[in-house]
């Protein structure tokens, strides 16, 4: 072929060399991007044993730090279901490893404790006292919807539906 057709056609090797590149910035972009998912929820969730139940939604880990369980509303000390909540709590948590996930920009409240979502094995035990029908699933309007929140309401659900708690 004479030089100055090879010249001529370069549509192919450009489209080729094109759809290459771009591949190849999909295929970085996605993998990178995983990364960077993976890594960042990694940093959001904090292990530690519970050491002390302080009462129906709040616990104590082995390092000091008390965690309020996030996007339950339990009764008061004192109050109707508070001690069957906290038994509940005490049964399933107490001396065990807990892992804590966090909602994104509400990992404090007022009184600087942890707020989480808290996992002893597979149990998410904010969930679980909702489903007992010991708390109630709170929802705060000015916030971001949670992560668990639609979890939180099918099982207040469950929970009336099978009058359990304070649903009777």
């Amino acid at each position: 072929m004479p030089k100055s057709k090879l010249l001529k056609s370069p549509a192919f090797p450009k489209k080729l060399i094109t759809t290459g590149i771009a591949l190849i910035t999909l295929f970085i972009g996605f993998f990178s991007g995983n990364y960077y998912s993976t890594q960042k929820q990694s940093q959001l969730l904090t292990q530690g044993t519970v050491t002390r139940i302080i009462d129906a939604d709040t616990v104590e880990l082995n390092n000091k730090i008390s965690v309020r369980l996030n996007g339950v509303s339990c009764p008061e000390k004192g109050e109707k279901f508070s001690q069957e909540a906290i038994d509940y709590l005490t049964q399933a948590a107490l001396n065990q490893k807990a892992i804590l996930d966090y909602q994104p920009k509400y990992a404090t409240d007022a009184w600087n404790r942890t707020v989480a979502f808290v996992f002893i094995y597979d149990t998410h035990l904010n969930e679980q006292l909702i489903r007992n029908g010991y708390c109630t699933a709170t929802i705060y309007k000015k916030r971001a919807k949670l992560k668990y929140q639609d979890e939180f309401f099918a099982a207040q659900e469950q929970a009336k539906q099978e009058k359990l708690g304070k649903w009777h």
